[in-house]
């Protein structure tokens, strides 16, 4: 398995509350604190973006069916900001 090289450094500061959190979390997980946090906002991308598909399907199935009413786009670009179904 090849490791992604980490190029770039970011600083995010935590209250102390957040931080034993996280460094209870590592230590079961056996991960450093930094692993625990990049996972975290991996998974966040990834749900970001799954979100976005599953909204353009809707609106593409919305789109493609002959007996829908009309499209109200300022509607369908809330749902899209908003998610919601």
């Amino acid at each position: 398995m090849c490791m992604p090289t980490l190029d770039r450094r970011v600083q995010v500061l935590f209250d102390p509350v957040q931080y034993a959190a996280l460094e209870r979390e590592a230590s079961k997980r056996n991960q450093s604190v930094g692993a625990v946090i990049r996972e975290a906002v991996g998974e966040r991308l990834r749900a970001s973006t799954t979100d976005k598909q599953a909204a353009l399907a809707r609106l593409l199935a919305r789109a493609d069916s002959l007996t829908s009413e009309p499209i109200d786009w300022e509607r369908e670009k809330d749902a899209f900001e908003w998610d919601l179904p």
